[in-house]
């Protein structure tokens, strides 16, 4: 299965996801393509199985700067069955945490995109194992989700189960 990881990180935490679930996707036998989304094309996520984008939100409602470009694209191409899963790092205790990852969802979905119900909103200054694991769980969830096939759903959730506890991910 071929999985695209696309984010845009401030501080680092939301790159630090981004490797985490990069980590488990290769663990997972899928290959795995990792870029900023600033230096992305929208129209290649069409060349992927499932694709995780990732953005911060630093204490406003607005896109970060550097996914602008990308979230203009997206009007340009259609991506009806692309599936789509969210992830990012954001001040939770905002009145709308990780409100960048919203507004690109909802133009991810309006124009065709199949969106994982799903979101994984971590705190900003979040670095625990708890943190670790959640980004780790999420990825393989949103990985069988995100599986076509329902005969390489199963498989892939027994070689996912299967992966020792050891090989865990790098830290936040």
């Amino acid at each position: 299965m071929k999985v695209f990881i696309g984010y845009v990180s401030l501080s680092g935490n939301t790159e630090k996801m981004a490797v985490i679930i990069k980590n488990r996707m290769k663990a997972a036998g899928c290959k795995v393509y990792m870029e900023r989304l600033d230096t992305v094309e929208v129209d290649t996520l069409k060349d992927f199985d499932l694709a995780y984008i990732g953005l911060y939100t630093w204490n406003k409602v607005a896109l970060p700067y550097e996914a602008n470009e990308f979230y203009e694209e997206i009007e340009q191409v259609d991506f009806k069955g692309v599936k789509v899963v969210f992830f990012g790092a954001g001040d939770l205790t905002h009145t709308e945490p990780c409100a960048a990852i919203n507004i690109l969802s909802d133009k991810m979905k309006e124009y065709g995109f199949h969106v994982f119900e799903k979101i994984l909103k971590i705190h900003q200054e979040s670095s625990t194992y708890d943190q670790i694991k959640k980004c780790e769980d999420f990825a393989v969830y949103a990985l069988i989700w995100g599986n076509k096939r329902k005969k390489w759903r199963f498989l892939s959730w027994n070689r996912v189960l299967s992966i020792p506890k050891c090989q865990k991910s790098v830290y936040l």
